[in-house]
């Protein structure tokens, strides 16, 4: 950010941009891989005051609040970064990328010209941020057309590797830079971001909606390098088919891509992805209207029908069957996917997308049948363990006795099978939405032997819902020694406490300067656990 100058006025964010973003929050979640943070239900209780206190904070002096960041699994033996902002800097970001996001968007290859489909930007009505219809599926159906043409003998198959954890911040400012003509709310998204990353100079933030439009606009040289190659091209995020009349002039064009990618961006591509097929060979694995090969399993036949209804991409919160073409849907709803499932488990590497989406699908459908195939397997389920989670939490109607043997088996793995901080966080939180899952008389055990914040954090939210009012009295005076995520939830489940008896605990804390700590505060009182 060396040749950018700060700007000489103060920068603020608008009650309209604040709105919206609260509202992307509530309906779409903060991040896709990590449980929303009860703080928000907070916000929105006392939104007029927040919402004040945010308009009135100057962002380029902003300081950067503790954020979260676990490593996750990706496979078996790989793994990703995601990351969890603080709520209120959260919002200050997600608004800053309403203000700058029609900007972004008009750098990049029109919608006409039907070149990239991914993330284009267009904010709507309960929080919505990219346009529906441009998804992976109309991506499909495009590359579709584009290799049927007579001229089209060739395709490129390209996936870049590791794209949000490796995208260079230079390209991102000038992308910025030529956008908004270095307006000062894109010198504070850049000056956020840096100090995100304690001024390394790469990689965003993954999970998070406004990332995305960041990424596009960082890369929408690639496209307008493709066509400058004189050659048909589409692409979608960090997935690229280039349609060639030979094999020469495909090589040619990937070769060009690859020197374009790592000279200006720092950025290579994946091997396992990337490939130059013949146009029948494309056609028969991507193309829907291809002719199919011999279908040996109900995952196989999952798998066609995902891809191609568009739900390839990782960094969708989560696949939604009611969007999906009607055709797709009749077709899936011929599946058995608990068969699905047990195909699944009985491979070496599960599929995350399929087996994300079979679990939302039997979530939807209120299906506890898989309760046994899901716990018997949580050890091959962890790359995909929040979709698990949410399965569970589900299962509401089961009776008391097998609520309970779920709870135990959750606890048992997060306390003896994994090691994982972001894994046992995520098996913690089926505890804290209420005492459903019972088990309530290991939680004390399991927050003296865990002392990563995160689970902590988990603990305490699941102590206030099991009303263990007589374990926040005697832990009350080590508050100040909690990480600012586990002292707001201290603060929320203390709630448990009788009210003549946690009144005094809340007005000692009445001093404190954290806003959000305040708004917790009144939330807890007024809604207590």
């Amino acid at each position: 950010m060396a040749r950018w100058n700060e700007p000489n006025n103060p920068v603020f964010a608008t009650q309209t941009a604040l709105d919206w973003a609260l509202e992307h929050v509530e309906y779409f979640g903060d991040t896709v891989f990590v449980p929303t943070a009860f703080e928000y239900a907070a916000i929105r209780s006392d939104w007029d005051n927040i919402r004040t206190w945010l308009t009135q904070q100057d962002l380029r002096k902003w300081t950067s609040r503790p954020q979260r960041r676990f490593l996750a699994s990706k496979g078996k033996y790989s793994f990703r970064y995601v990351t969890q902002l603080d709520p209120l800097e959260y919002l200050l970001f997600t608004a800053l990328i309403y203000r700058v996001g029609d900007e972004l968007e008009a750098i990049r290859v029109p919608k006409t010209k039907k070149k990239a489909y991914s993330w284009r930007f267009l904010p709507g009505t309960a929080g919505q941020i990219f346009d529906p219809d441009y998804r992976w599926h109309d991506f499909n159906q495009r590359c579709r057309i584009l290799a049927e043409r007579r001229s089209c003998r060739w395709v490129v198959v390209a996936d870049i590797a590791d794209f949000f954890a490796h995208i260079y911040l230079h390209p991102l400012e000038n992308a910025l830079d030529r956008a908004t003509r270095r307006s000062p709310e894109a010198y504070c998204l850049l000056r956020m971001i840096s100090n995100w990353n304690a001024f390394v100079s790469y990689g965003l933030p993954v999970g998070l909606a406004g990332s995305r439009i960041l990424a596009e606009a960082a890369i929408a040289d690639i496209d307008e390098t493709i066509q400058g190659l004189g050659l048909q091209h589409c692409r979608y995020s960090d997935d690229m088919r280039i349609f060639c009349t030979s094999e020469a002039q495909a090589r040619r064009a990937l070769e060009h891509i690859a020197m374009h990618l790592f000279e200006t961006h720092g950025l290579t591509l994946q091997s396992s992805k990337t490939e130059i097929l013949p146009k029948q060979d494309y056609l028969d694995r991507f193309s829907e209207s291809g002719e199919r090969t011999e279908i040996e399993s109900l995952t196989s036949r999952l798998q066609d029908l995902l891809d191609e209804a568009g739900w390839e991409n990782e960094y969708e919160k989560e696949i939604n069957y009611d969007e999906l073409p009607a055709d797709t849907q009749i077709e899936i709803d011929r599946l058995n996917l608990l068969h699905v499932l047990s195909e699944q488990l009985e491979m070496e590497h599960i599929d995350a997308v399929i087996v994300g989406f079979v679990l939302y699908r039997l979530k939807q459908l209120g299906i506890d049948e898989a309760v046994g195939l899901v716990l018997d397997n949580l050890d091959k389920l962890f790359p995909v363990i929040d979709s698990v989670v949410k399965y569970l939490e589900s299962l509401l109607d089961l009776d008391q006795r097998s609520r309970y043997r779920i709870g135990r088996i959750v606890l048992t793995a997060a306390r003896r099978v994994t090691t994982s901080t972001y894994e046992r966080m995520c098996l913690l939180s089926l505890f804290t939405k209420g005492p459903e899952f019972d088990n309530e008389n290991a939680f004390e055990r399991l927050y003296q032997d865990s002392s990563e914040p995160a689970v902590r954090r988990e603990l305490v939210l699941a102590l206030g819902r099991a009303d263990k009012g007589y374990w926040f009295q005697a832990q009350r005076r080590l508050i100040d020694q909690f990480d600012p995520w586990t002292r707001r939830a201290f603060i929320a489940a203390y709630s448990c406490v009788p009210q003549e008896q946690r009144g005094p605990f809340y007005r000692s804390l009445r001093q404190t300067q954290d806003v959000l700590e305040k708004c917790v505060m009144n939330w807890a009182a007024a809604h207590p656990f």
